[in-house]
């Protein structure tokens, strides 16, 4: 069995969180450009409320999302989540998939995951088309893994009450 592979519990949760790190590093970094350049430069007002907003600000919030801890994801035996609501279980469940949805001429990555979900009369397909970002804790392929463990534990279970 590979190491990296996450242990999955059927009747516990997958939790996928932003990253506390990444989030106090950059916080951190962000506030420590603005205090040493305002203690080399004498710039006015104008430069120091420009490094506010550019750095201060910006690294403030980082670390109040690095405390918050927030939970993105959560997966387990009832369903999906999505920051805190819940979006379909796995009888309504259709499929998920990781896109790099780029912008023409752009160079960055910009992964998407797409869950999609019947509607209650399963006559339509929702399509929730969710951010996945580099601060989280928890790669693409461990969610898509998490979600097609749930799943499957999921419909062995309904298959085997019916």
């Amino acid at each position: 069995m590979n190491m990296s592979e996450p242990k999955f519990d059927a009747e516990g949760s997958f939790l996928v969180k932003e990253s506390r790190s990444i989030n106090f590093l950059a916080g951190g970094i962000m506030i420590t450009v603005f205090c040493v350049s305002m203690a080399f430069g004498d710039y006015g007002w104008g430069n120091y409320l420009f490094g506010l907003c550019l750095f201060l600000i910006p690294g403030a919030v980082a670390i109040a999302r690095g405390r918050r801890n927030a939970t993105l994801m959560t997966i387990d035996k009832a369903g999906f989540y999505y920051r805190g609501k819940h979006i379909a279980d796995w009888k309504h469940f259709y499929d998920a998939a990781v896109y790099d949805r780029r912008a023409p001429g752009r160079y960055k990555d910009n992964f998407v995951m797409d869950f999609r979900y019947y509607s209650n009369d399963f006559s339509l397909v929702y399509t929730l088309s969710i951010p996945l970002t580099n601060n989280q804790d928890k790669a693409e392929e461990e969610i898509i893994e998490a979600i097609n463990f749930y799943y499957n534990a999921s419909s062995r279970k309904n298959e085997t009450i019916k």
